[in-house]
């Protein structure tokens, strides 16, 4: 293989890689994975949607001498 087709052969492969690697990045901010939402990340959000059906409960403030 001629030194001028290995080197255009080698600047292809790195600006493809570089291509490659810049697209996948910037395809993780124009379409976030449908998987992870805001609300499945917060563990509280479970937590309240199980209680929006109790009834709320009345908490007692309990003060205590040091």
């Amino acid at each position: 293989m001629r030194a001028a087709t290995r080197n255009h052969v080698t600047n292809r492969l790195f600006m493809t890689t570089f291509l490659v690697a810049f697209s996948s990045v910037a395809l993780g901010s124009v379409l976030p994975c449908p998987a992870h939402t805001l609300d499945s990340d917060s563990p509280t959000h479970d937590h309240q949607r199980a209680n929006q059906h109790q009834k709320p409960a009345v908490q007692q403030n309990k003060v205590t001498d040091i």
